[in-house]
This record gives C-alpha cells, structure tokens and sequence, in this order.
C-alpha cells in the first residue's frame, strides 16, 4: 500500500519534466497514476482483412469509412516533400487480399521506425483519393509471438490529457503501472457485508477499466468504481453525521402550545401544506437534546423564509438569540427587512451586520450580541469576525450555503455550543448532489408554490430579435409595471484576471449593462427613470439605487447577475436576460425567479447568439418548464457538478469515475450501507 503513495515520477519513462505535464492532469503519486481513468474507448478488437475494407469503402458513399483496423506486411515505404516542404511518409501494406497504402503528414522520423518485412496493426479512418489510403492511423509493430497490442488490435483506452502529452505515452505508463501495481490496492468494497455480487474486486476493476477484453470488463470495472468511490465520499459523510448527532446543544428549547400561537400570529397568511409538513419536521429537530442539522431546500418564491422565522422565534421565545447568514449585503437587507415588517411592534430586537456599518455602531452592535441585548443578527460573513461573540446562540440559519466555504459555515457554527442549523437554499440543487455535498444534514423539500403565484412565461429569442421586444416593454412599463435588464458584464474595461486573446476577443463582443444602460436611456426609453446597477458599486449607492426601484420610482433596472438572489419587487413583472447563452440554466433560472412575484403576468424574455443548435436545444428548457428541480438535473447533466456549483465551491469531493447526472440508483444504495456500517 504504502508503495502506491510514491511519487509517478519513478514510474519507467516518466522522470521530472513528464511528471510537471502529470501534475497538470492531478497526477501525484502511483495510486494517482491508476486512478487516471479513461473517457472513452475506440474498438480495435476486430481486425479484418484489407479486402474487406476495400469493398466496403467501394459500397460506402464518397468521402470516409468509419475507423478500421487491418493487419498486414510492410511491402514499400517512401518519404517525399510537397513544394512546399510538407513531409510526407507513406507505406504500402498487404496482405492476402489486397494492398492499403498509410499515410503521415510531417512525421519524417518514422522512416527510421518502420522497416520492409515487417508485420504491422494499423487503425485509422479509411480515405480515398487517386488511390485508398489510412489518414495517420495508430500503428503497432508485432514483434514476437507474445507481444500483446497496446495501441490497435484489441479496445483502446482514450485518457484526459494535457499539452505535452498524447494517448500512446499514456497509454504505455498506466498499463505498466497497472500491471506492476493493482494487486496492492485495497480492496474497500470488502467493507460491504452484503454488497452486490456482480461487483468486482478494486484491483481487478482497476486492471479492467485500463486494460479491458470486452465491452463488459468496461461496464462490469466502471460500475464497480464508483461503488469504491461514492462508498468512501458516504462513509465519510456518515461518519461527520454521526459525530454531530454525538453531541448534545447547549441550549434546549421547549415548543408550549402558547409559544407556538404567538409565533403563529405573527405569520400572516396560510401556510402551504409543504411549508406545514417542513416546520414539522424542524419541530421535532428543535425540542430535541441532538443538534438540528437540516438542509431546506425549496424552488424561488416557495416560501421557504417564513419557515425559517418560525424556528427563529421558536428560539428566541427560549430566551436564546439565532443568527442568519446571507452571502451578499443585498440579501441580508431583504432578509433583515421581510423579518422586520414580520416582527413589527414585537419585543424582537434584531440586529443587521454588513461590512458598509459605521464602525463605531459596529461596536455597539457587538457589545450587545456580547450581552444577549440583540436576540436575532442577520448578516453577511461580517458574522464570522472574531470579534462577533455570542452571549446564548442556540439557531443558525444560512442562506445559499454553497456560496459559502466549509471553513466560513465551521467557523460561525463555532460561535454557539452545538446550535441548531438550518441551511437554506433557493438553488434547486439536484439529488446525486444533495446526497453527496450536503450528505450529513437531515433533508427538508417545500415542494409546492404559494397559491396565487403565477408562472413565468419565458420566451427565447436571437439577439437580433430585440428590437421587436422594445415595443412589448414599453407598453408593460405604461401600463405600471417594472423592469429588469440583465447582462453579463458591468462594462468591457472590467475584464479581470487573466484571459486568453480569444477570450478577451469573445468578451468584447457582449453588450455590457454599463453600456446598454446609456444606450437605454439615450436612445430608446428617454421618458422613463433608468437606473444601473452592478456589484462594482459600493454598498450605499446600491443601497439607493433598490430603494428606489422597490418604491416603484425607476421603471428599468439595468444589472449584472447581482441581482440574482435576495431582491423582491412584486411590481417587477418583466425581465430581459441578454447573451443568455452565457449562463447556465440554474442561474437563469434564479434570475427568473426574481420576477412573478406579484399578481400580475410576468414575461422572461432571453436573447442569445447561437452558434450551434445545441446551445438553442440547451435553453429551450427554460421555455418549457418553471420547474427548478428539472432544470437543475439538466443542468448538472450539460456542466457536471464542478461548472454547476462554481470550481471554487469548497467542500465539494472530487470525483474520479461517477457522474452524478447518471449514477444516482447507485449513490442511493452506496449510502444506505454506509450508514448502517456507521449506524
């Protein structure tokens, strides 16, 4: 075992410069080596005769056949230069039934590898031009009777790579470390009492997905790999869940019939049976000795903050204060407003933490947290200040947790002794993903809308369209409604970080809000209030600029993606989202949701420049339903998780082998043994 942990380096043919392209590919160590797994496979298994290529390539419409692989005697090689001093090197290989010529551009070495005489395995893409030839095709030259084919005759493996480096080295150093190391990996799947019986054992799947003889060693290896792999990431999960549930809090609240009405008089109208069937559940969570550690997840405008108050005043009638992180400043203050009008003449003392208070305020609100003289905070990470000391914390709450780092949800949950926690998330986040980034908390779904709340109708259109929509906008706006424009960019100078030329040429092609704001104003709405908005500005004017458009005082809001969580304007009931093929569906998704949040009917209009029929196919989806959670699982399929949760999300395992869009039957079973071993 422990020799899997050496360095790849001392793998034969690899050495220090190979082994910095490896890095590259996340290749530490042998174990890594081994656990670098292909992405597909070309079939060379069947060899046939060049007779039979030729009469199929005759048969065949004009151009190509697919990928063929003959085996044959080198009768000729010549290597020749074009006029314009391009190489070309060509065999002639035969067998008994016919001759097929090969053929490399700009390769002139391989005159040195092939020689007359020799027996050759060739597979390539079949041509023809004056005469039938193999376009650069793999070779393998058989030498002796117990050589075994690596790169043609049998089924190829195709590796990730990286520049520097191409299938056949690859090829040769994973099969040679397979080989010489497989049999000292661990077999975890043993931990498994009653585990399925078709799995194999780690080492021989290992040795199968690399080096497979048919189509059913891939399949039977892949299957097996990713029960090893979502088995580890769950009996990890497992593990933490159990320790949580070892621990008992500090505070223990008590729910009495007259708590519960006085918390109920304070929600203004009738829950939905899925908000009802939610508090239940916390309910139980927090008159408990254990920590509640629970995951709310809901679709936009589910009502998912009105559940959340019900815990908070079920801890503050304890005497106990609760706490609410929000990942921006923006969402803070809507959360802080809606509680407030909520908790309007009641003896709550609530308290907003953002980064933009005075600083002496600041002081006086940290004295009083300090003293149990603030019983609810809502804040931003401002929260997780060291100076921040809670007098009696028993209830966290985060909002969009997924925005946040392990580190910053740790460090504020060490602010209490074992509090209760909600996490919140308007982000539909599909299944295999819950399951597996949020795998230690107890799951809540609010699964239904508010009566009344009316779909979107969203509408997409190319962007050279837009002209026609201005007339539809401008006759919402006259009859009292609000408007939303959104864009990827604040303007073309704020490109930062660093950016390839084609990057950089791609960029300067979106229409930014900066610039479309002005054109907006100059050119196409001049009698209505036009305000611009983005995360550029500081905190007080962004401030102003949503008062302002809340109080129905500006008709357009021009915006970058700053407005995507947090902001609710019933009167808003029409949103442009241009270059639309930017975003992924899930954030187009929560962009949407900041419209239809009132009674009137709400228009989701997308633009974009689609340069393949995929990315149309792609958004056609956001026509097609409201529903997050479908558009969420569509999501994951066309991004894969790292795209879907941003590559920075921390916490988040990395998966090798399973795709979450795909093995979510065996992520289910994976994780009922590992909470029965850790049971």
């Amino acid at each position: 075992m422990q020799q899997l942990l050496v360095s790849a380096q001392y793998i034969k043919g690899v050495g220090p410069e190979r082994f910095k392209l490896l890095n590259k590919l996340g290749i530490q160590t042998i174990r890594d080596l081994m656990y670098h797994f292909p992405r597909r496979y070309l079939d060379r298994s069947r060899i046939k005769t060049i007779g039979e290529v030729l009469e199929e390539g005759r048969k065949s419409s004009p151009g190509i056949l697919p990928e063929q692989t003959i085996q044959g005697k080198i009768l000729e090689s010549v290597l020749k230069r074009t006029r314009r001093w391009v190489s070309i090197f060509q065999i002639a290989v035969g067998d008994d039934t016919g001759i097929v010529y090969a053929t490399w551009f700009n390769q002139p070495f391989l005159k040195e590898y092939f020689n007359k005489g020799d027996e050759v395995i060739l597979s390539g893409k079949l041509k023809f031009y004056k005469q039938p030839f193999l376009e650069s095709p793999e070779y393998e030259i058989i030498k002796g009777e117990e050589y075994e084919p690596l790169h043609a005759g049998r089924i190829i493996p195709c590796y990730p790579l990286t520049a520097g480096l191409n299938q056949k080295y690859l090829r040769r150093i994973i099969k040679g470390a397979v080989e010489k190391y497989s049999s000292e990996l661990e077999d975890t799947l043993k931990l498994i009492p009653d585990k399925p019986a078709n799995l194999l054992p780690v080492p021989e799947a290992v040795r199968r997905i690399h080096i497979p003889d048919s189509e059913d060693d891939i399949n039977n290896a892949r299957t097996s790999l990713v029960w090893e792999e979502l088995f580890m990431v769950q009996m990890s999960l497992a593990e933490r869940y159990r320790t949580i549930k070892k621990n008992t809090v500090k505070h223990t609240l008590t729910i009495s019939d007259n708590l519960e009405q006085r918390i109920r008089q304070r929600i203004p109208f009738a829950l939905t049976a899925a908000q009802e069937k939610v508090i239940g559940e916390m309910k139980n969570d927090l008159i408990g000795k254990y920590p509640m550690n629970r995951l709310l997840q809901g679709d936009v405008g589910s009502g998912k903050t009105i559940v959340a108050v019900y815990a908070i005043l079920a801890a503050i009638g304890n005497h106990t204060q609760a706490a609410l992180m929000a990942p921006t400043e923006i969402l803070a203050e809507q959360h802080y407003q809606t509680i407030y009008r909520l908790l309007e003449n009641s003896k709550v003392r609530i308290s907003l933490m953002v980064s933009g208070i005075p600083r002496k305020e600041r002081q006086e609100q940290i004295e009083l947290i300090k003293k149990g003289g603030i019983d609810l905070v809502i804040g931003t990470h401002a929260l997780i200040q060291k100076a921040v000391v809670f007098n009696k914390l028993s209830l966290l709450i985060i909002d969009e947790q997924h925005k946040f780092g392990v580190e910053q949800r740790e460090t504020l949950k060490s602010k209490g002794e074992n509090p209760h926690t909600l996490i919140m998330t308007a982000t539909p986040i599909p299944q295999t993903l819950t399951l597996t980034l949020f795998g230690d908390l107890d799951l809540s779904v609010i699964d239904e809308m508010p009566p009344g709340r009316k779909p979107v109708k969203t509408i997409l259109r190319p962007s050279a369209k837009m002209p026609e929509a201005l007339e539809f906008i401008r006759q919402k706006i006259h009859e009292g409604r609000q408007v939303y424009f959104v864009y990827p960019l604040i303007d073309e100078s704020r490109q930062s970080g660093k950016k390839s030329e084609e990057e950089k040429a791609s960029r300067a092609m979106l229409r930014s809000a900066t610039q479309m704001a002005k054109y907006l104003k100059a050119k196409v709405f001049p009698e209505y209030n036009i305000q611009l908005l983005h995360g550029g500005m500081k905190q007080k004017k962004k401030d102003e600029i949503m008062q302002g458009f809340r109080q129905g005082k500006t008709n357009i809001l021009v915006s970058t993606v700053v407005i995507e969580v947090g902001i609710d304007v019933p009167n808003a009931s029409v949103m442009v989202i241009d270059h639309a093929e930017r975003y992924g569906l899930a954030q187009l998704h929560q962009l949407r949701g900041r419209i239809g949040r009132g009674e009137h009917n709400s228009y989701c209009l997308l633009f974009g420049d689609f340069k393949t029929p995929d990315a149309e196919k792609r958004l056609k989806i956001m026509e097609e339903t409201n529903d997050g959670f479908r558009i969420a699982e569509e999501d994951l399929r066309i991004r894969g998780p790292g795209e879907f949760l941003g590559t920075k999300q921390s916490g988040f395992p990395e998966l090798k082998i399973a795709d979450l869009s795909k093995d979510l039957e065996i992520l289910k079973a994976v994780r009922k043994h590992a909470f029965k071993i850790r049971s």
